[in-house]
């Protein structure tokens, strides 16, 4: 599981310019492999965004039919 330190970490990583230094350095491959790291990283935050959306508007919805 991920945790919020690493998250966090990985923050910091992006924001400090370092992921940049480390993509520039990189051969091709490499390059690529960090492009699709990004790109899942999109996919997962979408998802999250979708998963915490429906939980949410559920959890609304049971609410209005219980007369909450």
């Amino acid at each position: 599981m991920l945790t919020l330190k690493r998250l966090r970490e990985f923050k910091e990583y992006l924001e400090s310019g370092a992921f940049i230094e480390d993509f520039e350095m990189r051969p091709p491959d490499g390059q690529q492999e960090m492009l699709e790291m990004i790109d899942l990283l999109w996919e997962i935050c979408e998802k999250a965004d979708e998963v915490m959306t429906e939980h949410f508007y559920r959890r609304l919805r049971e609410g209005s039919a219980s007369g909450d």
